[in-house]
């Protein structure tokens, strides 16, 4: 199972999640995706300055995903991944 199908699983027409709950998801894939992003750029600099640059990319995106998952305590979103899966698996079976 990839972290897209579990983001769609998530966000889908028919979830207990409310509009706001679902852009706070996407929100924090969307930082999860871009902290990823930030560490492979760091992986491939060679230049000293551009890995200035890239720690600072990093750290700057690594605070916004924690902020996010703050805000998704907050709001007291809980996710149940053994549900996930089960569910994208008889979903798969039923295509």
């Amino acid at each position: 199972m990839n972290r897209y199908s579990v983001v769609q699983y998530l966000l889908r027409k028919g979830s207990k999640y409310t509009p706001k709950q679902k852009k706070l998801l996407k929100d924090i894939e969307m930082a999860r995706q871009e902290l990823e992003r930030c560490r492979i750029y760091f992986d491939t600099v060679k230049d000293p300055h551009l890995v200035d640059y890239a720690i600072y990319m990093e750290e700057a995106a690594k605070a916004k995903y924690m902020y996010l998952l703050n805000e998704m305590k907050k709001n007291k979103i809980k996710l149940k991944y053994k549900n996930i899966s089960k569910n994208l698996d008889n979903n798969r079976k039923l295509s």
